[in-house]
């Protein structure tokens, strides 16, 4: 007996839209390295809010008194204490971002097939992008300053970043018990690759990536991505005293035109005679949440109470907009994502606020 298919999105997923699917989430992902590391909150759709909650369990004080021999009659717990383990809850409440196509039915009369899965992937990108700069915003607004050439201010930035200013972030980081993302790498027996030790994240304009690879200490990407998983974007990393900070390059991280000090024959970016000032966001495990881009995405079917990704790719095709399309000529073509982003432990980030080599001087 043949099987009686009654509703196709449901015993027989339609292929076309696994391809949107994945091609939107491939496409945003990619150029969205301010999500790498943020621990994902949930939306819980048709619960009646709108706020996200991430509770962060402090770290203990570390025991150093030696306990005594148990002597004489059991007792509970031998008379001894627990701990209490404690708390922080951080929330944020979510808001809805989007962008639409319009697309007649030209579009696929006149223009080659495989026209509107590219409008998915550019859709996909302008919705990654979108969402890495309100993450983007989240962390370098929220992380504790540092200035390059240790300036007070960044009305005060004169100098590129050098090796003392990644140090002191990094040495304060591991001060604070930041948790590392990357175990230690050993090397293999190739030529030319090198150990890397465990790391922080560390995001950048790329006209800074060039004055940071440029730093004594710093391992370029090539040298270590047959040993270990890198992410896109990530072109080296720079190490000192058992910790370092692996370097992702993106063209969101924002630059803040002329806001540093005045020119004084240093061959610096600037704008109107001041030099331009960018920020290296450095930052270790759990130290940021988001809602957007994490790990949980959604399988096109809503339940009361699902826990669900933050993202949705929607096409509707012709003929479904009743009388608002007479002729059945248009389908629509669109992203719909909520975002939320919040600093869950503000004492594992740092930003560090920079100028960068003019390379047409």
């Amino acid at each position: 007996m043949a099987l009686d298919i009654t509703a196709t999105d449901v015993e027989l997923t339609k292929p076309v839209n696994v391809v949107f699917n994945q091609t939107f989430l491939r496409r945003a992902q990619q150029v969205a390295p301010y999500f790498a590391g943020t621990m994902p909150g949930q939306i819980n759709k048709q619960m009646g809010t709108s706020t996200i909650k991430w509770r962060r369990i402090e770290q203990e004080t570390p025991s150093t008194t030696a306990l005594a021999e148990l002597t004489g009659t059991a007792s509970f717990m031998q008379g001894r204490n627990s701990d209490t383990p404690t708390f922080t809850d951080v929330t944020a409440t979510v808001a809805k971002y989007g962008q639409f196509y319009i697309v007649n039915e030209e579009v696929d009369l006149y223009n080659p097939n495989g026209t509107t899965n590219d409008l998915v992937a550019v859709l996909g990108e302008s919705a990654g992008r979108s969402l890495n700069q309100l993450m983007r915003d989240v962390m370098e607004d929220n992380a504790t300053q540092r200035f390059a050439g240790n300036v007070a201010s960044t009305g005060a930035t004169n100098s590129i970043p050098v090796a003392a200013d990644l140090n002191r972030v990094v040495n304060e980081l591991t001060r604070n018990a930041a948790r590392t993302f990357s175990p230690m790498t050993t090397g293999t027996e190739n030529i030319g690759t090198a150990p890397i030790l465990p790391a922080y994240w560390a995001i950048c304009h790329p006209d800074v990536a060039v004055d940071v690879a440029s730093i004594s200490g710093f391992t370029s990407v090539k040298q270590y991505a047959g040993q270990t998983a890198t992410v896109t974007g990530e072109f080296g990393t720079y190490e000192l005293a058992g910790r370092g900070a692996r370097f992702i390059m993106s063209e969101d991280a924002s630059v803040d035109a002329g806001a540093g000090a005045p020119l004084s024959g240093a061959d610096l970016r600037a704008t109107s005679g001041n030099g331009d000032v960018y920020t290296i966001v450095v930052y270790g495990q759990d130290a940021f949440g988001s809602v957007g881009l994490g790990h949980r995405h959604t399988d096109g079917v809503y339940r009361a109470g699902d826990n669900t990704g933050g993202w949705e790719i929607i096409f509707h095709e012709r003929g479904t907009g009743g009388i608002s399309d007479p002729f059945n000529e248009i389908a629509t073509l669109a992203w719909k994502s909520f975002f939320a982003g919040a600093v869950l432990n503000a004492n594992w980030s740092r930003a560090l606020r920079v100028n960068a080599t003019d390379l047409a001087n």
